[in-house]
């Protein structure tokens, strides 16, 4: 699954220039630097309007008619699953972020792990918005996240990022770096670049 994940471009303009279109019909977001976006939280997403790409802020995870919210959608029945299935119809978005965290139990730590493209480049993550609300579709895990979490989010490359608006086809994953990190993000209410900050690991070969 996809549980938390960071956006730390400066501002509105570094954003825009790192996102994959030539132009956006619409902006309505205020950007600061995240480093722990949690659900429930407001976050920038891109969706296809009648004139273009539309960026806008939207909140992470679908209300449920029992209560609580569900912040991820499983990519291979998405399309098929109720509460999903008019969102991949008409709702299919984009959500930038930069890196995203999985957590790993050793002994008595629940370990975070940075996942990144690079050295910290922009990506988008597949998503789905209805009603001011999106979710992060999620694949079975690839690469250096396998032995960490069975599920990551749905990664797009450029080429990829207007295939799936219009057509809701996604490719193959990029490679990840994958980086120990300070427990401090495992707290909703940290949100600073100390949540980045690297732990020593003395191996990440872990068996499966």
């Amino acid at each position: 699954m996809c549980g938390r994940y960071t956006l730390t471009c400066p501002d509105h303009d570094a954003l825009i220039e790192s996102l994959p279109f030539d132009e956006f019909s619409e902006t309505r977001i205020e950007l600061r630097p995240r480093y722990n976006i949690a659900p429930g939280q407001r976050s920038p997403i891109v969706y296809l309007g009648d004139s273009g790409p539309v960026l806008v802020e939207a909140e992470w995870g679908f209300e449920r008619a029992a209560g609580g919210i569900t912040i991820n959608a499983r990519s291979e029945s998405a399309k098929r699953t109720a509460m999903f299935r008019e969102a991949f119809e008409r709702g299919r978005c984009l959500v930038p972020a930069d890196g995203f965290f999985e957590w790993r139990k050793e002994g008595h730590t629940n370990q975070p792990y940075l996942f990144r493209k690079g050295q910290g480049e922009l990506f988008v993550m597949a998503g789905l918005r209805e009603k001011g609300r999106y979710v992060v579709l999620t694949r079975a895990a690839k690469g250096s996240v396998a032995d960490i979490h069975d599920r990551m989010p749905v990664l797009l490359e450029a080429e990829d990022a207007r295939r799936w608006l219009d057509e809701g086809s996604i490719g193959e994953s990029p490679p990840l770096e994958r980086t120990a990190v300070s427990p401090r993000v495992n707290r909703i209410e940290n949100d600073d670049p100390a949540c980045l900050e690297k732990v020593a690991q003395e191996s990440f070969d872990f068996e499966v």
